[in-house]
């Protein structure tokens, strides 16, 4: 049994895209995830499993989020030990500046992290930086310079319905919450 963090892409962000959480903690147990719990209201769900590959479980999270929501959307699941490693080989910069955003872009299959990075463009290095990492991009970017970022305009790319973006404090708990060592 090994324990695993499924990334939901999307919901509940501005009154959109509405998931219970307590009612999808339900249906993940039904369909034989252990331990689901969940972490703060973003779409982050914390479960144990079976051996069962990553894209059969995002899958399995997927469907149950349309069927008890009616929402479709995107699904990352990684290992909790990937995400250990994750953070452990984090550039760095990456969240050290109080006075920059750092995010951490998850991937969404089958996307890759070179069409990701080459669909961002060209980066301001004073103002903003990003570092490709195992499946996931590290992303900091200066808050007063944030409109003027390439970074900081992910949302009016196209590559943007291809990650799932969580903050550093975000990661780092996560982290904690599901280390099993």
């Amino acid at each position: 049994m090994k324990r695993y963090i499924a990334l939901l892409r999307g919901v509940n962000v501005g009154g959109k895209n509405r998931v219970v959480m307590s009612e999808l903690k339900l249906e993940l147990s039904k369909r034989g995830l252990l331990d689901v719990s969940t972490y703060i209201n973003s779409g982050n769900i914390m479960f144990t499993s079976e051996s069962r590959s990553t894209t059969e479980m995002a899958s399995t999270v997927s469907q149950a989020v349309s069927e008890c929501s009616g929402v479709t959307c995107d699904v990352v699941v990684i290992s909790s030990k990937a995400l250990q490693k994750i953070v452990a080989r984090a550039p760095q910069w990456w969240g050290e500046d109080a006075s920059w955003k750092h995010n951490l872009l998850f991937i969404i299959p089958p996307a890759t992290v070179e069409h990701v990075v080459h669909a961002i463009g060209e980066l301001k290095p004073r103002i903003e930086a990003v570092e490709a990492g195992k499946d996931v991009i590290y992303q900091s970017m200066s808050f007063d310079q944030f409109g003027k970022t390439t970074t900081g305009k992910l949302a009016s790319n196209p590559v943007y319905k291809q990650i799932t973006i969580r903050n550093y404090n975000t990661v780092v708990k996560l982290a904690k919450l599901v280390q099993t060592d």
